[in-house]
């Protein structure tokens, strides 16, 4: 995710690669980026030394460890955290002159076409809070929330890509079994699926309205959602929301 981030924002020209620093324990890993110019090392400290925004792409497990080796060499600055459950106020807690944003973005920044939460501005001066911005607007849309509702949408926007995937995955298997070639349903489907995406961007009527636009009475989609209705798709929707916001909890403790 720290390297889609990344990639989207030196495309868009928000930075240069001669701005950036990057750590990894791996140096394999970056080591594209210090092919075009980036500045890599295996040094959590070095970056942090270094530089007056810091971006965590840190596992949640992990964040403890970092944060450790960082913590002195951070007041004053910004740093931006993409992990899940990881909390505002407890960054602030471990980094308390530091100024702290936290993000939830999703895979599609790898596409350019993500979707991103992002805390509200606090008291981050207007310049910083508009930089990063600008980074995660780089790579797809960016939407404000309240710093205490960022777990609450994980299932929204950091999670569904794979709800996408296994319903796209489920109806080439279904198309299969009744005598159709599976990478036809797959590239139908996923297509559908971007075309629906882009109905609901555009088309200025909600979700409901444009559901109701594909039932004719009587018909074959109208069919459909009687199974969705019995088997209670809705309410499957709802338990799996409160499953992924309880674990994003559990994962902050």
């Amino acid at each position: 995710m720290g390297s889609a981030i990344l990639r989207g924002a030196l495309a868009a020209n928000v930075m240069s690669p001669t701005q950036v620093w990057l750590a990894n324990p791996h140096p394999e890993k970056i080591a594209p980026f210090g092919d075009v110019g980036v500045h890599t090392t295996t040094s959590n400290p070095e970056v942090a030394d270094g530089v007056d925004i810091l971006l965590l792409a840190v596992k949640p497990q992990r964040m403890g460890a970092v944060l450790d080796e960082i913590a002195p060499l951070t007041a004053g600055k910004c740093v931006v955290s993409i992990a899940a459950g990881i909390s505002q106020s407890w960054l602030r807690s471990r980094l308390p002159d530091a100024h702290i944003i936290c993000v939830m973005p999703n895979t599609p920044l790898m596409l350019g076409c993500g979707a991103s939460a992002m805390t509200e501005q606090g008291d981050i001066p207007d310049e910083i809070y508009r930089f990063v911005y600008q980074i995660f607007s780089a790579a797809g849309t960016v939407r404000i929330l309240p710093g205490n509702k960022l777990n609450e949408i994980i299932p929204v926007s950091g999670s569904s890509p794979a709800f996408f995937f296994r319903m796209a995955r489920l109806m080439a298997e279904a198309a299969e079994k009744r005598g159709i070639d599976s990478e036809t349903a797959l590239a139908l489907a996923a297509k559908t699926m971007e075309g629906a995406a882009l109905m609901l961007q555009n088309s200025g009527k909600t979700a409901g309205e444009l559901e109701r636009q594909v039932c004719s009475p009587g018909g074959t989609t109208l069919a459909a959602l009687t199974a969705f209705d019995e088997l209670d798709f809705d309410g499957m929707i709802d338990e799996a929301f409160d499953r992924c916001i309880r674990r994003a909890y559990e994962l902050g403790k």
